[in-house]
């Protein structure tokens, strides 16, 4: 075929529905949760009910979790009656977060204020919390989670994948293949519905950080 290139629809490619687990006490408190096992609360309850109804026309060929409580809690809720199975995946967790984990981002700014300048202010991919992960080191983990689900669906195909504010966004790095810095480019809301299409090794982001379908709870 020479340099003769190949049309592909919009409409092809494998389509990835990304949501953040829905809200705990931790995060209403501002915690830092990172592997801690918090609850959804009432509130994230209702959240994760609203997605399903968003979701419940949506033909998913798999469902993929952290294995943490809250994002089990949150696929669960969100496949609901389907019969579709939801598994667990370790590679999805949120950052270890050591010695800060349960502590308010003010307690942890007093006891470790140059440690919590390097990583939320100074941005730094390399730098780990006393006892927790470095960004490069989540990215690694996530990457063999894309790698695996990357080459197990194709064309035609939808996967809800449900993780964390700090999983996701490195999974859009490896979908998206973007370097490891602009991880901290990326916010993302509790119940939060993220997509992207993935065509061969190209991807394209066609919805972040969606939460409209959270409008009757009284969040914008």
């Amino acid at each position: 075929m020479g340099d003769e290139k190949v049309f592909v629809p919009w409409d092809a490619g494998c389509s990835w529905y990304l949501v953040r687990h829905s809200e705990t006490e931790w995060n209403r408190a501002r915690r830092i949760q990172g592997q801690s096992n918090p609850p959804l609360n009432e509130h994230g309850s209702a959240q994760a009910a609203r997605l399903s109804g968003r979701l419940a026309e949506t033909a998913f060929s798999a469902v993929y979790a952290s294995d943490l409580g809250r994002t089990m809690q949150t696929a669960e809720s969100v496949v609901g009656d389907s019969g579709l199975a939801v598994a667990p995946v370790p590679e999805l967790r949120e950052f270890a977060y050591g010695e800060w984990e349960g502590l308010t981002f003010a307690e942890a700014e007093a006891l470790d204020p140059a440690g919590l300048a390097e990583r939320m202010m100074r941005q730094s991919a390399a730098y780990a919390p006393p006892g927790g992960e470095s960004l490069r080191e989540v990215i690694e983990r996530v990457r063999e989670f894309h790698d695996r689900v990357r080459a197990a669906h194709g064309s035609g195909e939808q996967v809800l994948v449900v993780g964390h504010g700090g999983s996701l966004p490195a999974l859009l790095i490896c979908l998206l293949d973007l370097p490891a810095e602009s991880h901290f480019r990326f916010r993302l809301d509790t119940a939060s519905l993220s997509v992207v299409r993935t065509f061969g090794d190209s991807g394209v982001l066609e919805l972040w950080n969606d939460t409209s379908h959270l409008a009757s709870l009284g969040e914008d």
